[in-house]
């Protein structure tokens, strides 16, 4: 289960994982993406960034977006028997490292409120074990898409297009993947689309190619010194939030603010595969943006690259980020250290999340059943 910094809902995917020699083989069983209801949509916006939260405020939400989770992991898989429960939850602040020290970061969702409502262990909190180490805390996904997304021979880039943009870069070879957060991707679009249409986002990106960039704003944007950064770092709403959206943006009308919002997230993308030496690689796209063909035309003309989904290959674009943190629930329940520390800045690698337990006896035999076996 997986909620982005969007606020467009709670991602549900439902999969077999088979452990096969350092991987695994997935099956995409079932997948739902339930909004969250309109009041709790609106008291987490009340309380993210750049918005105050008060001790009452974020400890009602942690309840109440745990109950959310576990009742839409159980209305996804009614009828199915579940073994275990991964949640990545509802970020509600992130940090990056902070000087010497490491990342600070908080995602809610009451995990025993998610195993109330489904029964079965819950596999949590991935983020803070790296934080601790040192690390940014994110992206986590690359380990996952390093795994899945390889192609022996030629380099690829994936790329989520979530309410932040992340990309990991695969080389075609053996060699390391290099991964960061290049900037906003869906946040300043769907908040655009959201204050200015009066919808949740721009349908297929159709606002924007009616539009025409503000390209002296689109500069301006850019020449935040955050972009310059090496890696490794991770951003979110704390930095490119609904806070950024400034009076010069008011004086646009809607397309062209929507297509300002797209040639931002386009050239922030590009300038960082550019800068990472992958210009031309074929770049996968997962999340909300996958759907945008505005933003999809603009990071293919950016990036000089061949710009695909994620579909091709093999992969639920929209289910991608869930079905990451269901497979690093599965190696946190093998005692696998998971996550990468050249991407993140960690000391080192190390085991991921926390568990709520149900059955937990039963459960590590049958997966130590499962690794064993042929």
């Amino acid at each position: 289960m997986m909620a982005g910094t969007s606020l467009d809902g709670i991602d549900v995917a439902i999969v077999e994982l088979r452990p096969r020699g350092t991987g695994y083989a997935i099956e995409l069983l079932r997948f739902e993406t339930l909004p969250y209801d309109e009041k709790l949509a609106r008291r987490l916006r009340e309380a993210l960034p750049p918005h105050p939260a008060s001790a009452r405020a974020v400890c009602e939400l942690d309840a109440d977006v745990g109950a959310a989770f576990g009742e839409a992991a159980a209305r996804v898989g009614r009828g199915m028997a579940i073994d275990f429960a991964a949640s990545h939850g509802q970020t509600l602040y992130h940090l990056g490292r902070r000087g010497d020290a490491g990342g600070a970061t908080l995602q809610i969702g009451d995990a025993f409120a998610i195993r109330e409502r489904i029964g079965v262990t819950v596999a949590y909190d991935f983020r803070r074990a790296d934080c601790a180490a040192g690390g940014e805390g994110a992206p986590l996904v690359p380990y996952v898409d390093a795994m899945l997304l390889r192609l022996p021979g030629a380099p690829r880039v994936a790329l989520n297009l979530g309410g932040i943009a992340n990309l990991t870069l695969i080389p075609g070879g053996d060699g390391d993947v290099l991964a960061f957060d290049a900037g906003p991707g869906n946040l300043l679009i769907d908040e655009l689309a959201r204050v200015r249409l009066g919808q949740p986002f721009d349908r297929d990106g159709a606002a924007a190619a009616r539009g025409n960039a503000d390209l002296a704003l689109v500069e301006r944007f850019l020449a935040d010194p955050w972009f310059a950064l090496p890696g490794p770092k991770s951003t979110g709403r704390e930095r490119f939030g609904p806070q950024v959206l400034d009076a010069a943006w008011s004086e646009l009308d809607a397309d062209d603010a929507l297509a300002t919002a797209v040639e931002i997230t386009a050239r922030a993308v590009g300038e960082a595969v550019r800068r990472s030496g992958f210009a031309g690689a074929e770049v996968l796209v997962s999340g909300g943006g996958a759907h945008n063909r505005a933003l999809l035309a603009a990071i293919a003309r950016e990036t000089g690259s061949s710009v695909h989904v994620t579909a091709c290959a093999g992969i639920d674009p929209d289910a991608k980020e869930a079905i990451a943190f269901a497979v690093l629930g599965y190696e946190l329940l093998r005692g696998r250290p998971a996550g990468l520390p050249r991407v993140t800045g960690a000391a080192g690698p190390r085991l991921l999340g926390a568990l709520a337990p149900q059955g937990l006896g039963e459960l590590l035999a049958r997966v130590r059943a499962e690794v064993s076996g042929p």
